[in-house]
């Protein structure tokens, strides 16, 4: 293995004592742990890869020094690192041509990355694997904090998700095994932070002046300046479903019931409506009627269920005025001209409060027709229910007694 040369042992003692002695406050993510986290990455990615013992070596050994800048110059750490890392292996007698290779790799890290050959991709893609793995928004918040120690000022979140959207977008997996193995949680990790950058975005601008004025008279009735303005929506928008679907339901629940109990009717109307007429099966007269009086009772309550009530369908401009006038539901406004329901539209669109009034109102509404649909449709299943239990045990008293 890799790691028993005796050339990348001395170079990771030599790189453990260089950040000892080298610490800096600055350096809170490019250090030791991502020096090691780095090297194991390599190794890897170069198994993976197919590297030979002599390439995995060269790689092994860019990967321990690739960091090792940061202890004398943040801003050109790439180059400083090439030097530190020629200086040693030129002092252990390492190949020229091998350190040149180490040099090459060490560089092709620089950002953004532009590897040339597999030893530099592999470093590369072993530089930025986090990426592809879960514990991502942990080394972004230490490389965050680095940043914001350097630039000796705090990043606000809209920018630093901005930088880290960037950042991922633009330095792709190079190696094969890299993109097949950690691609799709890199895609995740990518997804996630574009959602926290739209929410960044629109906290942001949340709280612009005017947004706020405009809020503040509905803040009185929930939390002071912090309305969950996206809640609240999502809560109207879930519950407005929630009724509709069940009132889709009880619909269909009605309709059921009255193409069943039609049926019902006809086939008994037709089997036994000349007997009944020619008083033939005279005794079959009373559980017949008891069917005929059970189903034409049901499907009268099935249809009582689903039987539309229509209002007036105009509202006055007093009605806006003192926020009387529901304009979500078509009851209100069906009759009404179109310049004068684009008025009373706006009017409620420029007042948070009305438009949430708006909204309570119709979900309240909506709960009233819903408690009306599924009392007549409870009525009308009791009906059916016990009337064919009725009608059942009559059939069978005048099969009896016949």
């Amino acid at each position: 293995m890799v790691s028993n040369s005796e050339i990348i042992r001395k170079a990771s003692e030599y790189v453990f004592t260089l950040f000892k002695e080298n610490k800096s406050d600055c350096s809170v993510y490019h250090n030791y742990n991502h020096t090691i986290e780095t090297v194991a990455a390599c190794e890897e990615i170069g198994d993976e890869s197919n590297l030979s013992k002599s390439e995995q070596e060269i790689v092994a050994v860019a990967a321990w020094f690739h960091d090792t800048g940061y202890t004398e110059d943040c801003e050109n750490h790439e180059e400083k690192s090439v030097e530190i890392a020629t200086r040693f292996l030129q002092q252990n007698n390492y190949p020229q041509e091998k350190i040149a290779q180490v040099a090459s790799c060490i560089r092709a890290t620089k950002v953004p990355q532009d590897p040339k050959n597999l030893l530099e991709e592999v470093i590369c893609d072993a530089d930025i694997l986090h990426f592809g793995k879960k514990k991502f928004f942990q080394k972004s918040d230490l490389m965050r904090m680095e940043l914001e120690r350097r630039a000796d000022r705090p990043f606000s979140d809209l920018e630093w998700l901005q930088k880290s959207v960037d950042f991922v977008t633009q330095h792709n997996f190079h190696t094969r095994y890299a993109q097949l193995d950690f691609n799709k949680q890199r895609t995740k990790n990518l997804i996630k932070l574009q959602e926290l950058l739209r929410e960044a975005q629109s906290d942001h601008e949340e709280t612009l002046s005017d947004r706020k004025l405009k809020e503040e008279k509905f803040t009185g009735k929930l939390e002071k300046e912090k309305i969950p303005v996206r809640g609240i929506e999502t809560m109207f928008r879930l519950t407005s479903g929630n009724h509709i679907d069940l009132s889709s339901i009880a619909d269909h629940k009605a309709n059921m019931m009255i193409s069943s109990n039609s049926l019902i009717l006809t086939l008994v109307v037709t089997l036994f409506g000349r007997d009944i007429i020619s008083n033939t099966n005279s005794i079959l007269i009373i559980p017949i009627l008891i069917l005929l009086i059970v189903c034409v009772t049901t499907i009268i309550f099935a249809i009582l269920a689903t039987r539309p009530k229509i209002t007036e369908g105009i509202f006055t401009k007093e009605d806006i005025e003192q926020k009387r006038a529901n304009l979500l539901f078509f009851g209100n406004f069906y009759n009404m001209r179109l310049e004068d329901y684009e008025w009373g539209v706006k009017e409620m669109m420029n007042d948070r409060e009305y438009l949430y009034g708006n909204m309570i109102r119709d979900i309240y509404f909506l709960g009233k027709v819903l408690a009306r649909k599924y009392r007549y449709l409870r009525i009308c299943y009791n009906v059916f229910m016990y009337g064919l239990i009725v009608a059942v045990i009559a059939f069978a008293v005048a099969f009896l007694i016949r």
